[in-house]
């Protein structure tokens, strides 16, 4: 339960630019939901379920997102393959992530899913449930991984997902539901929006999101809860790990910044 709550309102947005780009129009943003996620039994995958006349995400084998390379004679001359600036599956993601912290952090990855880009048959209509299955191949597909991390002998949660384009920074300030979010723009000219969010008494959650010049968006929460986006005590995700979260802000801005991703 608490796992596919983590990534709720990620979620949500994700949803919401997939629609505006079916239809080709720019993003509308949708109210925010109030509905519980549905519990699933995850025997073999996790499915993470949108209620409120929403979306039922589901998670396709990650192992056939990941292109490979393709095989090449002894007499071929080598070639260097040109990674994607989105990773192909949860696991591309995780171990992108596990490069750019380095000996910073260490991380369970609890969700994995992978979220399919927009189309025409994923557009679903008011009051109803559409299954959204990702389609091997899928260059808009979107990776999203959550779990625990662990730095300096802290321990919080943690989401993360890299998409190709979306919401602006700002737009994820809103709906992470942070304060004194700050927003700025790199010499490279991407945009970066940092904030933190205090959903109740002892309960904060930062927020760095990255959106590089070509679009792509890095998405980074990290909390003291076991919910990283932040949540009511004793709620669903409301149980609280430590004081603080596991990373500082500055570090955030490093890690979505970073060029080994």
């Amino acid at each position: 339960m608490s796992d596919l709550r983590t990534l709720h309102d990620a979620f949500a947005e994700l949803e919401r630019r997939a629609d505006a780009a079916a239809v080709s129009t720019a993003p509308v943003a949708r109210p925010r939901r109030t509905g519980r996620l549905v519990p699933v039994a995850a025997t073999v995958v996790a499915v993470a379920g949108l209620v409120a006349g929403a979306v039922w995400l589901v998670p396709g084998d990650p192992g056939t997102h990941a292109a490979d390379p393709q095989a090449t004679s002894s007499t071929a001359p080598p070639t260097t393959a040109t990674r994607s600036p989105v990773p192909a599956s949860p696991d591309d993601l995780i171990a992108r992530f596990r490069a750019v912290l380095g000996s910073t952090a260490t991380f369970e990855a609890t969700t994995k899913i992978t979220v399919p880009g927009a189309s025409p048959s994923n557009n679903p209509q008011p009051e109803t449930v559409t299954v959204l299955t990702p389609q091997p191949g899928d260059p808009d597909s979107s990776a999203l991984i959550g779990g625990t991390l662990t730095s300096a002998g802290v321990t919080g949660s943690f989401s993360l997902t890299i998409h190709p384009g979306g919401a602006e920074p700002t737009e994820w300030c809103r709906l992470s539901r942070t304060q004194d979010c700050d927003v700025s723009t790199l010499p490279d000219g991407s945009r970066l929006a940092t904030g933190t969010a205090r959903p109740d008494a002892g309960a904060v959650s930062y927020l760095a999101c990255l959106e590089r010049p070509d679009g792509t968006t890095v998405l980074l929460h990290v909390g003291n809860q076991e919910d990283p986006m932040g949540a009511v005590v004793n709620s669903p995700g409301g149980e609280i790990y430590a004081p603080q979260p596991p990373l500082t802000l500055d570090q955030m801005k490093a890690i979505v910044t970073s060029d080994e991703w």
